[in-house]
């Protein structure tokens, strides 16, 4: 039995994770890679102005389509011509890359038998309209940046924290789909 999985099995919930159901995942996987299957799909509809609403219907997992039912509103801020009704989709960009990043952290410190008593990622980034708005070529629309900064708290030393965020580095989904660059496949239908 690995480290890891003698630390996980020592308590039943650790940062609220049942731990034998963690492990269980963990070995499933390990055992059989079909097990490891996810995909996740989203529509998006615009609601006039700069509004869109996003739902979330269902995800696959290994050989099953699980229902779920998500919304999630987008709007941009009264200063580039919407309401701020909403966050808008740079908002949910760094909540998806901080949202998953917390997943990861919190899986890993559970792992590790790492008690967590606090943790915080805040992230940030900044964009230049002219490239947004098609003002200027030189001038990319998007962020050059995003920087983040990680506040834990816990039974855990600076080494293992440090460990911890590595891994997440390494494994996070959210963080991968940012620091690479993935093709984008698009298909337009017009009608």
């Amino acid at each position: 039995m690995s480290q890891t999985n003698v630390a996980i099995k020592q308590a039943q919930k650790l940062n609220g994770i049942d731990t034998e159901a963690l492990a269980g995942a963990l070995a499933a996987v390990q055992a059989d890679a079909r097990n490891a299957h996810l995909a996740f799909r989203a529509k998006t509809a615009w609601q006039g102005q700069l509004r869109s609403v996003t739902e979330i219907s269902s995800y696959d997992f290994v050989d099953q389509t699980i229902v779920r039912r998500h919304r999630i509103g987008t709007d941009e801020p009264v200063e580039i011509l919407g309401e701020n009704s909403a966050p808008n989709p740079q908002d949910l960009l760094l909540a998806a890359l901080a949202s998953c990043m917390t997943v990861g952290f919190v899986v890993a410190a559970t792992a590790e038998g790492i008690r967590l008593d606090s943790l915080e990622i805040e992230t940030a980034c900044a964009l230049d309209l002219r490239g947004a708005f098609g003002l200027d070529p030189a001038v990319p629309p998007g962020a050059r940046v995003i920087k983040y900064t990680i506040r834990v708290r816990g039974d855990g030393t600076r080494e293992q924290f440090e460990a911890i965020h590595q891994a997440v580095t390494q494994t996070s989904p959210n963080y991968y789909h940012l620091a690479n660059a993935i093709p984008l496949a698009s298909e337009l239908v017009v009608g």
